[in-house]
């Protein structure tokens, strides 16, 4: 059995890679729904010459190329959060030492440090 005090420590620990993979999640879906719709809406959002833009010289080209390229990225991120919630629960059952998962906790770490670094480049574009 766990002395009291890393049962604590591993259950603060659990709680903060819990709540960056939650962040990183919300990441995930912000720049899917962004890119959803940059696709969906491209005229109304980006008015410009459509003689430089992807797909353009014409503006149905242009959109129809955003669009496009916002489906794939929405279906990625559908598996990049099913992937997420899995690593979660995983993450839960070695905490809870139901199950060892020794990789969980590393990759979750590494996760949520990557979708640190992630947010602030994307902030610091726009």
């Amino acid at each position: 059995m766990r002395s009291a005090s890393r049962g604590r420590f591993s259950d603060a620990s659990a709680a903060l890679l819990g709540a960056g993979l939650g962040l990183v999640a919300w990441l995930v879906i912000l720049i899917s729904a962004q890119a959803a719709v940059n696709g969906a809406l491209y005229p109304l959002l980006d008015a410009h010459d459509y003689r430089n833009s992807w797909g353009g010289p014409t503006l149905a080209g242009a959109w129809a190329t955003h669009a496009a390229l916002a489906v794939p990225i929405v279906v990625a991120a559908i598996w990049v959060l099913r992937g997420l919630v899995a690593l979660g629960s995983r993450d839960q059952e070695s905490s809870a030492g139901s199950r060892s998962h020794w990789w969980s906790r590393p990759l979750a770490l590494l996760l949520a440090a990557a979708g640190a670094v992630l947010f602030v480049g994307w902030i610091n574009q726009l």
